[in-house]
């Protein structure tokens, strides 16, 4: 650890008691990819019947300074975690849309987490009922507080 860096830590408390502006720190990026689900997602009857296989990534934007500081992974937020709740979103009521799956996981990331500030969440329908040849199909979103 810097020797500055509790210092910096406390003047931006400081600032921010008294009504001024804090200096915005760059947020760090914290991404589980990868993250493969069977699910029964889909605008056709076939899709919700026989269900087909989803691929979740999630980058992840907060300040991890203080749980690097500290080294202390209370100050951050669990892998295990952001697996946990993208999961229980991916496997939970069919959608329609993957656009509705994407907003349903960045929302249940901002609500779990108060340390996120901003999420991005793609959702890839590898097998998606498309007639041609492709290599990827899916949704990007992006989500603030």
């Amino acid at each position: 650890m810097r020797a500055d860096e509790p210092e910096a830590a406390a003047e931006a408390e400081a600032m921010a008691a008294e009504g001024r502006t804090v200096p915005r720190h760059d947020l760090d990026r914290l991404f589980v990819k990868g993250m493969p689900f069977y699910a029964r997602h889909g605008v056709y009857e076939a899709e919700r019947e026989l269900g087909q296989r989803f691929v979740v990534d999630c980058d992840c934007r907060l300040d991890t300074r203080p749980a690097a500081w500290a080294d202390d992974e209370a100050l951050t937020i669990s892998y295990q975690k952001i697996y946990e709740q993208v999961r229980a979103v991916a496997e939970d009521d069919p959608v329609h849309l993957i656009e509705t799956l994407a907003e349903r996981i960045a929302t249940r990331l901002l609500d779990h987490f108060q340390l996120l500030e901003e999420v991005s969440v793609t959702v890839h329908k590898p097998n998606a009922p498309v007639s041609g040849i492709f290599a990827d199909v899916g949704v990007e979103i992006t989500r603030r507080r």
